[in-house]
Order: C-alpha cells, then structure tokens, then sequence
C-alpha cells in the first residue's frame, strides 16, 4: 500500500475537506494539517489541539474488498497502527493500548483519538475516511478535559518524537495491519484492549442510567459490539454510545 502525503496549514477538519473534496483524494492519501478549526471527535465532540504540536490527519481508503457488516476491520486496522506507532516512535516507553470502540488511552489518559466515515456501495464499503489525532508534543490542555494526556507527558523530559516521526511510523504499522488476516487482527485488538484484564470496572448504561460493575468478556470482531460480563454471570452487549466506562 503506498501514500501520498498532503499537507495543510489550516482546515476546518482533515475529514471535512477528505469527504468535500472526495474526487481530489484517492486510496492511500493521507491529509494532514498543522491547525484545525473544527476539529471533529467521536460522540460530537470537539477535538482541541495548538498548532503544529500534534498529529492530525486522514487517511482516505477504498476498501472496496470489505462487507459493510465487517466495517469495525477498519477501526481495528485503525486503532492498532496507531498504537503501533506511538510504541515505535517512544521505543516502547510510551504504553498505548486502544480504549473501546478507538480512542487511544495511556492507563487511564486519553492520548488521541479516531473518527470514521464511511461511504457504501451496495453491500461492500467504496470509501473511508480515518481522521485520527494523536497529543504529541502538547503539555498544557484545557482544564475541562477530564483525563488528557501527550506523548510528551508520558515521556516525562525525555526525548520527544515529531509529529512527522509518528505519522512515519503510522505509515509502516498501518500498511501491516491492511494486509493482516482478519482472525489475527482481532486477536491483535483483543490484546491491546483497554480493561481487557479480566478484572471488574464500572460502567454506566447510557438509556437507564444505571451504574454496574463488569468486565470486558469479549468485542465482536464483525459488528464491534462489546459484551460485559457482570458478577453474577449474566452477560450484556452494548453498541457504541450505549455505554460509557466510569474511573
């Protein structure tokens, strides 16, 4: 897999101008932006970050080979390369494992994020946009954040890679994970889940508003949904949104 690497100073959101501009941007090509505007991450909320000090892109692809009812391969894809990444990029002194469904978490900070948009044809996916953001060299954030943190942070004083060394590195990982057989990329994201330790943790049921303790008993690697097991044995599946994991 090979891609072409198109820079922006500023946008509204590398996502925006990779879905607007769809014909300009083809499989492969990989948005990046110094500064953005409007910032987009998942549940509609917006993504922070100070020019320059971070990684912000989108990369484009036409996974025409993929079911739409398999589409979760691609956050897996996704969320794993970026992990790899910023292990590389640190010499795996910087932990990062994938929080459910594809934030990006160091223990319990949140180092980035992902935001997928698909286009479909028929029973197949035609087009995808993966917006990921990455806090690389950013140390102060904004105070509402609750639990934000950088790959400077983690790294304490240390060296500090750039944004462009972890996007190289992301590159590498992602062309891997494209071509990975779809049994061990699940394995691959089960491994590298956030909570996946077998040990309960709370969690709020978004509809009702009940608090429970559960553990993470498996995600379904066609549909993405997520079962948590309770401590009475009984098991519950929930979607993205339907559930929200409590510190």
């Amino acid at each position: 897999m090979d891609f072409r690497i198109v820079p922006f100073d500023e946008v509204t959101s590398t996502n925006d101008v990779a879905m607007r501009d769809a014909a300009c941007y083809r499989h492969g090509d990989i948005l990046t932006a110094r500064r953005q505007t409007a910032g987009r991450g998942q549940r509609g909320n917006r993504w922070e970050s100070d020019p320059g000090e971070n990684l912000m892109f989108s990369l484009v692809l036409e996974p025409v080979h993929i079911l739409v009812e398999r589409q979760f391969r691609i956050s897996e894809m996704a969320a794993l390369a970026a992990s790899d990444a910023v292990r590389v990029a640190t010499d795996g002194a910087v932990e990062c494992v994938v929080k459910w469904p594809n934030d990006l978490y160091v223990g319990n900070r949140k180092l980035g994020g992902i935001l997928i948009e698909h286009a479909l044809h028929s029973e197949y996916l035609s087009r995808s946009v993966v917006g990921i953001g990455i806090n690389v060299r950013q140390r102060g954030f904004d105070p509402s954040l609750p639990n934000p943190t950088s790959i400077a942070l983690e790294l304490a004083g240390r060296p500090v890679p750039s944004p462009e060394e972890v996007l190289r590195q992301f590159c590498t990982a992602f062309r891997q994970r494209y071509g990975q057989h779809e049994a061990a990329l699940h394995a691959g994201f089960m491994a590298r889940l956030w909570r996946g330790d077998g040990m309960p943790y709370p969690y709020r049921d978004t509809a009702s508003g009940e608090v429970f303790e559960a553990v993470v008993a498996g995600v379904d690697g066609r549909t993405g949904e997520l079962t948590l097991r309770l401590p009475d044995g009984g098991e519950r599946r929930y979607w993205f949104k339907e559930v929200e994991a409590l510190f």
